[in-house]
């Protein structure tokens, strides 16, 4: 105890578990800021406490629950009464210990003073906490007092609550999570390079119809000079209206090679909330399949119709060359809006990349395996089941909308 500062030695068992904790960092008080703030509730609760506590409990009204007591939860008692009573004459007195068959509350800390100092011992159900975690939490007590009884003026905000080695073990072991992937490319590079490595191997499937890497690759070329030609580049974006079909693979791909990021929209999605992701986007070409082209009336960009983009004679196009790097916007996702208006998501090809690696090296692919595509454009899995497979030569097979609400048919 820094004997100096008797009012902190004598107060900090009794208010730092209750009063640390329930305080708000934000404005960050000095210690010695929190005990007079403590002292002047404490006083006031002690003029009133010859209180009824049934009378406290109908005036409060909390909601009952069998399993807990009705007002708090957790408890710290300091007893500091004297240890000894004065023996009576003819009569030697010895105290003796007894002991609960049952935890009072959830937890509790009991402390004494003795020989200058504080001892105690933790009551605790064994239904919440197991016998490691009070431990835990006893020596996270006792760095936290020590860190006060170091500096009492400190912000509670700086106390220490963990050992050096639990910092340690928390900031530096646990977190050497650092992992090699491609972190100077980009989605449609590294799918070129697969084109490249196996151009004749099947890359998407739907009913009776496949196409090659070779295939996929010339025409989402094509598609993506077309796109160029209409101002889809780095930092622009093209909104996709579409089901999952192939044509809807090659368009997504035209976008990224062109340069630009691809915002989803399920046509399944209202119409409204559709209209709203298209405008906030800034998206000023919108690539659709024809019976969703007519969706937004009022909408002033260039509409591009991508069924009929695998029905073109299949010749050779030039990978382009746009400057898309690592750092580069993909695509954007919009939220749910169940909390307010949707916010869209702007995701880096470095970001696929990291969970692409990831996911290679913890559910690798096996041979002969393919890869189910079913899920909306609009959620980001739809991203892995795409890009996941074609970029480790995998085979994406398209469920229509009908067969992956069936799961027999699935």
């Amino acid at each position: 105890a820094n004997r100096e500062r008797p009012e902190v030695e004598k107060t900090i068992g009794l208010f730092v578990g209750t009063l640390v904790l329930r305080t708000d960092l934000s404005g960050a008080p000095s210690f010695c800021e929190l005990l007079r703030r403590a002292r002047e509730v404490c006083l006031g609760a002690y003029a009133h406490q010859l209180a009824p506590f049934e009378m406290i409990v109908q005036e409060l009204a909390p909601r009952r629950d069998l399993h807990r007591h009705p007002l708090f939860q957790v408890m710290l008692v300091l007893q500091n009464t004297p240890s000894r009573a004065p023996a009576p004459a003819g009569l030697s007195l010895e105290p003796v210990e007894s002991e609960n068959d049952a935890a009072q509350f959830d937890l509790s800390l009991y402390l004494r003073e003795r020989g200058g100092r504080l001892i105690g011992y933790f009551e605790y159900s064994t239904d919440l906490f197991d016998r490691a975690t009070i431990e835990r939490t006893a020596d996270h007590f006792h760095n936290l007092l020590g860190s006060i009884v170091a500096d009492p003026d400190q912000s509670i905000a700086t106390l220490r609550l963990l050992s050096a080695a639990e910092e340690k073990q928390l900031l530096v072991e646990w977190n050497d999570t650092a992992a090699h992937y491609p972190t100077n490319s980009s989605i449609h590079a590294l799918f070129e390079a697969q084109a490249g490595r196996t151009p004749d191997a099947v890359a998407l499937e739907r009913d009776d119809k496949q196409i090659t890497y070779r295939e996929l690759n010339s025409r989402a070329n094509r598609l993506a000079r077309e796109l160029e030609s209409l101002g889809v580049g780095p930092d622009r974006r093209a909104g996709v209206l579409a089901e999952r079909s192939l044509e809807t693979t090659v368009a997504i791909l035209a976008i990224l090679k062109a340069g630009g990021a691809y915002v989803a929209l399920d046509p399944h999605y209202p119409r409204e909330w559709l209209a709203f992701m298209l405008a906030d986007s800034g998206a000023e070409v919108l690539l659709a399949q024809r019976n969703f082209a007519g969706y937004f009336p009022d909408w002033s960009g260039t509409t591009v119709l991508i069924d009929d983009l695998l029905r073109g004679p299949p010749r050779s196009a030039v990978n382009l060359r746009t400057g898309t790097d690592s750092q580069s916007a993909a695509y954007v996702i919009y939220t749910s809006g169940s909390t307010g208006v949707p916010k869209g998501v702007v995701a880096l090809h470095r970001g696929a990349l990291n969970r692409f690696a990831w996911m290679w090296k913890t559910y690798p692919f096996g041979p002969r395996e393919k890869i189910c595509q079913k899920t909306s454009l609009s959620f980001v899995d739809s991203v892995w089941e795409i890009f996941g497979a074609l970029l480790q030569g995998v085979p994406v097979v398209s469920v229509p909308e009908a067969i992956a609400k069936d799961p027999r048919l699935l």
